[in-house]
C-alpha cells in the first residue's frame, strides 16, 4: 500500500476511502473483489493487465499515466443506463480545469482532444442491487506510445509543456465523478446535457447503430442522457444501445 497525503477527496465526497497500490492486474478488480462495503476509490502506480471496453487493453505508463477505479457502493440510479453518458462528461470537466484545453467526447468512452484519445472509461457492474466500478485510464506525463497508439492518442504533458501531479489528476476526478453522480441522484441534470450535446462527437454524423435486435442507420441530430434522435424524428433508447459506428 502507497501512502498518499494531501488528497482530500476521501472527506469531500462519497468516495470516503482511498486504496493505492504500486502495481496491480486491474483497478476494476481490486474494486469487486474488494470486501469492505462503502463507495471508494482505487489507485494504481501501474496496471499488469489493465483492460478497456470489448477486452481491449490500456496501456499506461508505470508512475505517468492515471489508473483509478471509483466504486460506487449502495448507489443506486433510478436511471442507470445515464452513467456511460453522463461520468465521461465528469472526466472531460476535471481535465479541463487542470488544463487549458478544450475536449470532445467520442462515444462511449473516450476523451478526446483535437481528434487524438486523453482518457478513456469502463464500467462494470456486479451483484444485485449493483456495485459499479468506473475505471478511468488518464494519459498524463507519458510523451510516447506505443507503435499502434501513436496517431490516436495524446497527453496532459503533449498538449500542454507542463507537468502534472498525478495526486491532482485523481483528486480533480473524483470531485467531478462525485458531483456527477449527485446530479444523476437528484435528476439535476440540465448542465450535464447541455455539454453532453455541445461536446458529443455524434451530433451531425453519419452512424450504424445496433440495439438489440434493432439496426438503424442515418444521421445524428441530437443526443440525450436517454436517447439518440436520428433523422425523420427516429429515436433509439440508450439503454439499449449495443455499438454505434461512426460512417464516414
Amino acid at each position: 500500500m502507497v501512502t498518499t497525503p494531501g488528497l482530500s477527496f476521501p472527506r469531500r465526497t462519497r468516495f470516503a476511502r482511498l486504496v493505492h497500490v504500486v502495481e496491480c492486474t486491474s483497478t476494476q478488480d481490486m474494486a469487486l473483489r474488494d470486501p469492505e462495503p462503502g463507495c471508494a476509490a482505487y489507485w494504481a502506480d501501474h496496471q499488469t493487465r489493465g483492460r478497456g471496453r470489448q477486452g481491449r487493453v490500456w496501456y499506461d505508463e508505470p508512475a505517468q499515466d492515471v489508473t483509478v477505479t471509483f466504486r460506487l457502493d449502495g448507489v443506486e440510479p433510478e436511471k442507470p443506463w445515464r452513467l456511460p453518458a453522463a461520468i465521461p462528461i465528469a472526466v472531460l470537466r476535471a481535465l479541463e480545469r487542470l488544463a487549458t484545453l478544450h475536449a470532445t467526447l467520442k462515444w462511449p468512452n473516450d476523451v478526446m482532444v483535437a481528434g487524438r484519445k486523453l482518457a478513456g472509461i469502463l464500467i462494470d457492474a456486479d451483484g444485485n442491487p449493483p456495485r459499479y466500478a468506473i475505471g478511468i485510464g488518464v494519459n498524463v506525463g507519458r510523451t510516447s506510445f506505443p507503435a499502434e497508439l501513436l496517431d490516436s492518442a495524446t497527453s496532459l504533458a503533449l498538449l500542454t509543456g507542463r507537468e502534472f501531479a498525478r495526486e491532482a489528476v485523481v483528486e480533480e476526478l473524483a470531485l467531478a465523478l462525485d458531483q456527477t453522480v449527485t446530479s444523476l441522484l437528484t435528476g439535476d441534470v440540465a448542465d450535464l446535457l447541455a455539454t453532453f450535446r455541445a461536446r458529443s462527437e455524434l451530433i451531425d454524423r453519419e452512424v450504424e447503430i445496433e440495439a438489440g435486435n434493432r439496426r438503424e442507420t442515418g444521421r445524428v441530430v441530437d443526443v440525450d442522457l436517454d436517447q439518440l434522435t436520428l433523422a425523420e424524428g427516429r429515436r433509439v433508447p440508450l439503454a439499449v444501445v449495443q455499438t454505434i459506428r461512426r460512417r464516414g
